[in-house]
């Protein structure tokens, strides 16, 4: 069964895949940055021969290419089994002048329109699956935390926990339908949230001292915990208990005892 993780680039949708394809599960990796891709599928193909492994970019901010990878994907496979959509876009502003409306609309597009563009280009892959396909959707605390210069990131997030609730819905109303869930994956130190902290710095505002601390306390998740957390989701927890929930890193992670490496 193929499995589609969308930002399998960096952080924790490349180390979602290693683990998966540790397990021999067919994976196809999708991002903007073509090297990165191909370095991380080959790593998979090393770690398990076994493994399927294929390899599409795309900009998740232009809906046609990721209208070119849904027909990618239709053309590799009729069944798709899971799709993790780990994209994020949303840069910090200094102040309300300086919070660019471009910038809120390209997050809304990656973090929102995106993910359900690529469902619906992927309907019947997904629906073709037994058990029924599993749909993650990584979330982020900002969503309902509301601080000073992260409109873009945290209004598109929380715009992308109402689109779960609603496909919860929909597909609730479709025989042999997809199971979907929003999985919150909390501080996580990846290359994503250090890049995030380096801007917001020069920005000067204020959660970057608390962040810095929580990360300089070991306090935040490493890559390969939360990917551990929500590859349980997708494999262990009851398809009744998966449809439309919302899964927290942390306390997955503090009740299941993941390891950090």
């Amino acid at each position: 069964m193929w499995t589609l993780i969308a930002g399998a680039g960096s952080g924790i949708g490349n180390a979602l895949a290693r683990q998966l394809a540790g397990r021999g599960e067919y994976l196809i990796l999708a991002g903007r940055t073509a090297a990165k891709l191909h370095g991380l599928a080959d790593d998979c193909r090393r770690q398990q021969p076994q493994c399927q492994v294929l390899v599409h970019t795309a900009d998740f901010s232009r809906l046609h290419e990721v209208d070119e990878l849904t027909r990618s994907v239709r053309r590799a496979t009729d069944t798709l089994g899971g799709l993790v959509y780990c994209a994020g876009e949303g840069d910090p502003a200094a102040d309300l002048r300086r919070w660019d409306v471009a910038d809120l609309n390209r997050a809304l597009t990656v973090n929102v329109a995106a993910p359900l563009a690529m469902i619906q280009g992927l309907s019947d892959c997904l629906h073709a699956s037994h058990p029924a396909a599993r749909i993650a959707m990584l979330g982020a605390g900002l969503d309902e935390t509301v601080q000073q210069g992260t409109g873009s990131y945290g209004i598109s997030k929380m715009a992308l926990r109402r689109l779960v609730r609603q496909l919860a819905v929909e597909f609730d109303a479709s025989a042999q339908a997809p199971v979907i869930s929003l999985f919150q994956p909390g501080l996580v130190d990846t290359g994503g949230l250090r890049s995030h902290l380096a801007q917001a710095a020069e920005l000067d505002l204020p959660h970057v001292e608390w962040v810095e601390q929580r990360l300089a306390e070991g306090a935040c998740l490493t890559a390969e915990q939360a990917a551990s957390a929500l590859a349980y989701t997708l494999s262990d927890v009851p398809e009744s208990d998966f449809h439309g929930a919302v899964f927290h890193g942390r306390d997955l992670v503090d009740s299941l005892s993941f390891s950090a490496s």
